[in-house]
């Protein structure tokens, strides 16, 4: 019996380590009236669920900007109190659609995400006949591994006069062992006239069809 407890602790040891899992979520509960600061709630394997003031220019946390923690149960009165501490008066829209005629439904920018190269991500945006651009994102990487990670844009949210844009991008990296799925916050000022829009490539001539093939 004890030479069978020694053989089975000898084949988990030999088994390669379990891998091991970060994960942070990043939502946008609101924006200043100056739409330069806005309140992101932080839920971290790690550290739990947090509130933190994040600078939408840079969409990272504020400076001498600290973690709020709270339980699910208080979550209401935090997030109220917290609102009003920081005047967070704008409480934005969680939307990946822009509409360009508020009474046309068909005229609206639908926004998505594309993987350009394995370094490159795009946040792209189309109006239904073509494609357009907005930004890159730059993709994590592990050198070690020389692993890239996997990117999707997870949500856009805006400030009520759609003057800016957070796109929450996830990236998921997989490397020696160790599985992370971060989000992360990537806001700039929006303009329809700042979209560059992807030339359509001229139609090819059609060849001139075969003389044999015509005499068949």
């Amino acid at each position: 019996m004890r030479a069978l407890a020694i053989a089975v602790l000898g084949l988990l040891w030999s088994l390669p380590a379990l891998a091991q899992e970060t994960k942070v979520t990043l939502a946008v509960l609101g924006f200043t009236a100056d739409a330069k600061q806005m309140l992101v709630q932080l839920e971290d394997d790690n550290v739990g669920t947090n509130l933190r003031l994040y600078d939408v220019a840079t969409g990272q946390p504020a400076k001498k900007s600290a973690l709020i923690p709270f339980q699910r149960g208080e979550s209401q009165k935090v997030i109220k109190e917290t609102r009003k501490k920081f005047k967070i008066v704008d409480p934005g829209v969680e939307d990946t659609l822009y509409p360009l005629d508020a009474n046309d439904a068909e005229k609206t920018l639908s926004f998505f995400g594309l993987m350009a190269t394995r370094e490159r991500f795009v946040l792209a945006v189309t109006d239904r006949q073509k494609l357009g651009k907005i930004a890159d994102v730059p993709v994590r990487h592990d050198d070690g591994a020389d692993v890239w990670a996997k990117v999707a844009l997870k949500t856009l949210y805006w400030t009520t006069d759609r003057k800016w844009l957070v796109a929450i991008v996830t990236q998921k990296l997989k490397a020696e062992g160790l599985l992370t799925e971060v989000d992360e916050a990537h806001a700039l000022a929006f303009h329809v006239a700042d979209i560059r829009w992807v030339e359509p490539e001229p139609p090819k001539e059609a060849k001139p069809a075969d003389a044999d093939a015509k005499k068949d």
